[in-house]
């Protein structure tokens, strides 16, 4: 009798084609988690890397800031110095000779578009570049002038400031109309005079603060005005726009920062001295600032075009005492960040060399001072930007060599390159006998580096 026995062949291959493919999935697993610990490995080397460079740059940004502080201290050391001087020394000196009669020439005691801080530089530290551009601040109308408790001088100010936004970008695509400068000026106003009736965010109790008058409220810095009507984005940026035109921020003629202090000392308190901040600096103001002023039916524009192209004259040569007797002597040229000779310009050593300029003196003394009570020649509150740039693996090779400072702008402000922008705001002011630096803004990062806006726009 035969005994059938079931074949277990059949299983023990099923079982076989199971195990393949469970084995399969395993190492499809084993796969994928070791791709995820890779992905995430690279992301934070990334990570690493990103906040190691970044580190770095703030860190030279830093040196150069620390080192640009000192540029200024020694700037305003030898305006103390030089004040000091013989008068025959300083007008051989420092400066071109005088008329008989005339106080001596002395360009290290003002601030002006020739001193060294105003031209832009550049420098490097390993891979890291870096551009430092400084602008006084003294250069522009201060709006806090709209909360002067005198309506009629507080009217003025409106006027001024709406004057002032009306030419900022005047001839631009991006021209602020007259109506709209108007309404923006007073939105500023009521903003500084009823900000609590305009906003629900929270006060602070400031040394600012009018207990009197708590409505009434000063601005920490100018891009708070960013969120009133009539204001866009796009008005507290610099770029270029159609055809290569320079298009520069309201931040450029406006400011809240000249008036760190205001009012007299009192005796053994320690308080700052200020002077409101309430003048433009001549020698530096740009011509929108100027014009925007007083208006066309007060004093005539070609006053300001006047003021313009006189600070833009090359300065005459200096008169030495020489082997042979009085000789002409070339002023010694500064080089910009290209490598290029800035030669000498005219500069406003006081208020009184306004009579330079043709149409203001041919006004009356009456005007004229009511011109000066505007202007000043000095400047004691500086805004730093300073941009950094590293080079990315794409563009490790990149020339660096330009020939334009608008090819050089563009450099450092394409978002095609690793770049981070910083703006430092400081008080230069005299203490005893020294001068010390204090810090309005100690550091800010700034979306784009800003523009240098121009007496005479370059024609590449």
């Amino acid at each position: 009798m035969k005994i059938f026995r079931k074949s277990l062949s059949g299983a023990r291959d099923a079982c076989r084609g199971a195990a393949l493919l469970m084995a399969f999935l395993v190492l499809i697993v084993i796969i994928a988690i070791v791709y995820q610990i890779n992905t995430v490995t690279l992301t934070d080397e990334r990570i690493t890397y990103n906040e190691l460079t970044r580190a770095q740059m703030d860190l030279a940004i830093e040196s150069v800031l620390l080192q640009t502080y000192e540029d200024l201290l020694e700037d305003a050391r030898a305006a103390q110095a030089s004040e000091g001087e013989d008068p025959a020394a300083a007008g051989g000196g420092s400066g071109a000779a005088s008329e008989p009669g005339e106080a001596p020439r002395n360009p290290d005691s003002v601030d002006s578009q020739m001193d060294r801080w105003y031209t832009p530089q550049s420098t490097s530290f390993g891979d890291i570049q870096l551009r430092i551009f400084i602008r006084d601040e003294n250069s522009k109308y201060n709006v806090l002038n709209l909360l002067q408790p005198d309506e009629e001088l507080a009217e003025l100010a409106v006027q001024r400031v709406a004057r002032i936004l009306d030419y900022a970008r005047g001839g631009t695509s991006e021209d602020i109309s007259t109506g709209d400068a108007e309404e923006m000026a007073l939105s500023m106003q009521a903003y500084m005079r009823e900000r609590m009736s305009m906003t629900d965010l929270p006060q602070p109790q400031l040394l600012t603060t009018d207990l009197e008058n708590s409505e009434q409220s000063v601005p920490f810095t100018f891009s708070e005005f960013r969120m009133l009507p009539g204001f866009e984005d796009k008005m507290f940026e610099d770029y270029f726009g159609q055809d290569e035109e320079r298009i520069h921020a309201i931040t450029s003629f406006l400011t809240v920062y000249t008036s760190p202090a205001m009012g007299e000392e009192e005796e053994a308190s320690g308080l700052p001295v200020g002077d409101g901040g309430w003048g433009v600096n001549v020698n530096t103001a740009p011509f929108a600032v100027l014009s925007g002023l007083f208006s066309g039916r007060e004093y005539p524009i070609s006053i300001w075009e006047g003021v313009r192209d006189y600070r833009n004259e090359p300065e005459d040569p200096l008169e030495e005492e020489g082997e042979e007797g009085v000789e002409d002597v070339e002023p010694e040229p500064m080089l910009d960040e290209f490598g290029e000779e800035i030669f000498p310009k005219q500069i406003f050593d006081s208020l009184d060399e306004l009579d330079e300029v043709y149409d203001f003196q041919a006004l009356n003394e009456g005007d004229k001072s009511t011109i000066t009570e505007s202007l000043e020649v000095t400047s004691d509150v500086f805004e730093i930007v300073i941009a950094a740039r590293i080079s990315t693996a794409s563009d490790v090779n990149q020339r660096l060599d330009f020939e334009s400072r608008r090819e050089q702008e563009e450099y450092f402000r394409s978002g095609e390159h690793l770049v981070r922008v910083v703006r430092s705001v400081v008080w230069r002011r005299p203490q005893d006998d020294d001068v010390v630096i204090v810090p309005l803004v100690r550091w800010e990062v700034l979306d784009n580096a800003p523009l240098q806006v121009l007496d005479f726009p370059d024609e590449d």
